[in-house]
Order: structure tokens, then sequence, then C-alpha cells
């Protein structure tokens, strides 16, 4: 006789670019298993792995190539805390002597955090404007783990939506002509792409702890999906 099958329940969320309602159901065991193999390899393994669990447990209802890095985020973060369990822990560094804390962080606490000066168009000139898009998952996570100039001058020249004039609309270019664009910036206005990537949206939660040797009240702010991935 057939063992019964069992239901999986299904919860909502707000994603954080749209606003809109999502559902998502947490990742079953043998998802779990294949998250758990993918820790142990690569980057580009691990973001696969990542979002296609994200698209999975979405219901593929969402054009999952097309979200913000944070939505990705906002999402697998809900997904573990169904699946996994509501707390992870992590040690806190002492700021006075170094002594490590252990902390237990409740990952429900976690929020998207928007910056009130943040703004996707960016006043180049008088006469030019740069729209921005929100890079994407795997974007980011190349980004965190190989941190060099070079990379991080395509990621903002890639993520150049469109360009305005008073005129025109610029909305397709080669991925040289955008280069060149951005090479011609000036300081100030190069400081105006990374601001954007400096306030845009992030997964953030701030833990406390009283340090066990020197009594030091301690507070951090953890930031981005590889200090919540496990």
């Amino acid at each position: 006789m057939a063992l019964p099958k069992l239901e999986t329940p299904v919860y909502e969320l707000i994603l954080p670019s749209s606003g809109e309602k999502i559902s998502f159901r947490p990742f079953l065991v043998k998802e779990y298993k294949i998250l758990l193999t993918a820790l142990e390899s690569d980057t580009e393994e691990i973001t696969r792995i990542v979002t296609e669990l994200v698209d999975v447990c979405t219901f593929n209802k969402l054009k999952i190539n097309k979200l913000a890095n944070f939505d990705i985020e906002y999402i697998f973060l809900n997904m573990r805390a169904k699946s996994i369990g509501e707390t992870t822990n992590l040690s806190l560094q002492c700021k006075n002597c170094d002594n490590k804390i252990p902390v237990t962080m409740d990952l429900t606490k976690a929020y998207i955090e928007k910056s009130l000066e943040h703004t996707p168009k960016l006043q180049l000139t008088d006469t030019i404007i740069v729209e921005m898009r929100y890079p994407k998952f795997e974007e980011m996570i190349d980004i965190y783990e190989n941190f060099k100039t070079d990379k991080i001058v395509n990621l903002l020249s890639t993520c150049i939506k469109s360009v305005y004039t008073n005129d025109k609309v610029y909305d397709e270019y080669t991925n040289e002509e955008l280069l060149e664009f951005v090479n011609s910036f000036s300081k100030s206005q190069f400081e105006m792409m990374e601001n954007f990537f400096l306030t845009m949206p992030k997964l953030t939660q701030s833990v406390e702890a009283d340090c066990t040797v020197c009594n030091t009240h301690n507070e951090m702010k953890i930031e981005g999906i590889q200090n919540f991935f496990v």
C-alpha cells in the first residue's frame, strides 16, 4: 500500500523591490541535501543552486533571472527560516578585547533596509540622466568573491538601464559602448553610481551581546546572504 502524501505548507511574503505579494514553500529534504552539497562547491554552483531553489519554491511564478539581488536574498532567507529553523548561531567578535561571543540570531527579524537618499535615477549633467537597474544575485555574489576594481566598474556599467537626454532615450547599446561611456565620467559622476550601490536596499539584521570577558556591550549589523547562508 502506498504511503500517504505529505502536504507542504505555503507562506506569503512581500517582494522588497516591487511590494508584490508572493507565495513560497519550504525546501524539502531532497532539496536541502542538494543545498548542503552546493556549500562544498564553487561560487558559480552555489549561485545556481540557490537561484533554482528560490525558483522552484516560489512555484516558478517569478521572472527569477530578472529579480534584484536583495529579492533573492530575502526570499531565500525566509525559505531557510521555514525549512531549517528560524534561528542560526554565529560568533560576534568583541570590539574591546577580541573575545568571540556566541550569538543566536533570529532570522525572522531580518529585514530589507532602505535608504531615504537612494535613487535609481542619476542626474549626471543638466541634460543627461542615467537610470540604473539593481544587480542580479549572481552578479553580487561574484563581486563578494572577487572584489576587484575592473569587476566593479564592469558591474556598474552593465547595471545602466537607460540613458536620457532632453530629446532622446538610449536603451540599446553594446557593452563596449557602455564601458566607454562610464570611463568618460568625472570622479563626482562615478561617485554617484557608486552611491547607488552603497545605498541600495540590502538584507540586514542587528545583533548585540555582552562580552563574557570584559563586559563590553557589542552591537553589529549583519548584511548580505553570505552571513545568513547556513
